[in-house]
């Protein structure tokens, strides 16, 4: 998925692309981590959350909350 063309133009939107992808994520928790990582370089997600998408996209949200973004 992460490799998929629609995904990586996503990617190439670089910081701009951040608040829409969290906004996105507070809508509906979905497989957004790897395009926020790699636009980004941060990845909140503890370890022992990692495959527990619920808890994937609090840690970001959070984590976007942090950074001041709002959506």
């Amino acid at each position: 998925m992460a490799m998929d063309m629609a995904y990586q133009q996503i990617i190439g939107l670089g910081m701009d692309a951040v608040p829409l992808l969290l906004a996105e994520l507070n809508r509906e928790p979905d497989h957004w981590f790897w395009a926020l990582h790699a636009i980004t370089r941060q990845d909140p997600v503890p370890v022992e959350s990692c495959g527990r998408i619920r808890e994937m996209t609090d840690a970001w949200l959070k984590w976007g909350k942090q950074q001041g973004y709002k959506w």
